[in-house]
């Protein structure tokens, strides 16, 4: 009598996952996600349009007479990172709710780069920023918004709220993950609420007391502002680039460190319960 060996299932082993697949993946669901949440989508693509129109009727024949330029490029360019900016916030929110929630710790446990969640979630603050750039853009051409240098030079206008929301992205991170709830993040709206009205998108930095015109002029929006109005309307492009860059690099390298560790902590953390 012959005994018959039962057949064992070979499954596939799993494969690892490159870090760019990883990072373009969780930034597709991120922007799934948020497409699916009403506040998200108005924050992003409402509100800087409104806000654009609001400070066009009420500001805009003042700023002009002031004599920085036609105020459409640099209201355009100041809502366009007003948006980036509360934005993030936004998202900083969701982090800590999926931190909380524990979902964090489940896609810990995925067989992929955990570095990609961080990238990930950069490169959809990326994309919703360009999206609402450009939405914002559109709405400001019938307010006179041209690209006046030629649409390569649009293009790069879009790029530089882009490259101020990943700047700004990763210390929000940072305090989200470090945070012990909301309240703490939400609590930068004050700080933003005073960049809002303290940049030379606002009013021309000789308008602003002597006292508050280097505050006014080198931070963070000002330079991105400046960059935005000269690849549209024209004027200085090299010089607020760069600062724009410096800013975001340096907001990245001092930064970074803590918004990882805070990932792998807030993600460790709930594992472990």
């Amino acid at each position: 009598m012959s005994i018959t060996t039962p057949t064992i299932t070979q499954w596939p082993a799993r494969r690892g996952v490159g870090i760019a697949a990883q990072a373009v993946t969780h930034a597709g669901a991120l922007l799934r996600a948020w497409a699916r949440e009403p506040g998200i989508v108005v924050q992003a693509l409402v509100f800087p349009a409104f806000m654009l129109a609001m400070f066009q009727l009420v500001l805009g024949k003042t700023v002009t007479s002031m004599g920085g330029g036609d105020s459409v490029y640099g209201n355009a360019g100041l809502v366009a990172l007003v948006g980036a900016m509360y934005g993030t916030l936004s998202t900083a929110v969701r982090l800590i709710e999926e931190r909380d929630s524990g979902l964090l710790s489940r896609l810990w446990t995925l067989p992929v780069p955990r570095s990609g969640f961080i990238a990930g979630r950069l490169l959809a603050e990326a994309l919703r920023t360009a999206i609402s750039t450009v939405v914002l853009f559109l709405v400001a051409v019938p307010m006179g918004f041209r690209f006046d240098e030629g649409w390569a030079a649009g293009v790069g206008a879009v790029v530089v709220p882009v490259i101020f929301a990943v700047g700004l992205a990763v210390p929000i991170m940072a305090l989200a993950l470090v945070s012990t709830g909301q309240a703490a993040v939400q609590q930068l709206g004050g700080l933003f609420l005073f960049m809002l009205f303290f940049n030379t998108g606002f009013a021309p930095v000789g308008e602003y007391p002597g006292w508050l015109q280097p505050l006014v002029r080198y931070q963070p929006m000002s330079p991105a502002i400046d960059a935005i109005r000269g690849l549209t309307e024209g004027g200085p492009i090299a010089g607020p680039l760069l600062a724009t860059l410096a800013w975001t690099a340096g907001l990245t390298v001092a930064f970074g460190v803590t918004a990882v560790r805070g990932y792998r902590r807030a993600a460790e953390g709930n594992h472990h319960r």
